[in-house]
């Protein structure tokens, strides 16, 4: 009896022993993935953009999607319930947040290179393993001092006027926004517009933090 239960305890061990080479290969993988997480949220986005919240997402996301990853590699699972599990990444739409696209890249980013780190075993995939966090590296890091090396400030504000909000007066709307907040202002997103009230949320980006100015939480929601 005692022989039966041990043989069938045996068949539930899905993941290799602590002192394995598999489970140093694992921790080594996953100290790969830390690092080049905090590289592209803590070193890059952070340092361009100030969103702790976002910055905290994509950390705990791509840590949370390497662990599955990982553990998908010694249980064999069915190809829809495999499929069910990053279902769940798109469904979590962030309902009560206005997620910008940016944002929304670099959360792909850390999803995309968590998986990449936890499926190939460095063993076999070295050599492509670092290729690929260098070259997601290098990329996130040339475009982000490219395009976003100068920081601005963001701002979102209520704008009564839906009449300047056509193309043809948009020369007319920015010297408008820049008279109304004294801000030297960039440039500027329409968001909402309300043509029976007469209103529009605009976030505007300027240079310079401005007085009373805030870190803006975008906990409007846009889904109606």
């Amino acid at each position: 009896m005692q022989s039966l239960i041990i043989t069938t305890l045996l068949k539930f061990q899905l993941c290799p022993p602590l002192a394995s080479a598999e489970f140093y290969e694992l921790l080594m993988q996953f100290g790969i993935n830390l690092m080049v997480l905090l590289t592209l949220s803590r070193a890059m986005y952070f340092k361009w953009n100030r969103n702790p919240e976002y910055m905290f997402a994509q950390i705990i996301t791509g840590v949370i999607v390497f662990l599955i990853c990982a553990m998908l590699r010694w249980v064999e699972l069915e190809l829809g319930l495999v499929l069910g599990l990053f279902a769940i990444f798109a469904i979590i739409r962030f309902r009560t947040l206005n997620v910008p696209v940016k944002e929304m890249a670099y959360l792909f980013m850390v999803v995309g290179i968590s998986a990449i780190n936890a499926l190939l075993p460095i063993c076999q995939c070295l050599l492509w393993v670092i290729f690929a966090n260098l070259f997601l590296v290098g990329l996130t890091y040339t475009m982000e001092k490219a395009y976003f090396s100068k920081r601005f400030s963001r701002r979102t504000i209520t704008f009564n006027n839906t009449e300047l909000l056509k193309p043809s007066k948009q020369e007319i709307l920015m010297q408008e926004l820049k008279a109304l907040t004294e801000l030297n202002i960039m440039r500027f997103e329409i968001g909402k517009v309300d043509y029976i009230k007469n209103q529009a949320q605009i976030r505007i980006f300027f240079t310079g933090e401005g007085n009373g100015s805030f870190n803006e939480g975008e906990n409007n929601n846009d889904d109606d």
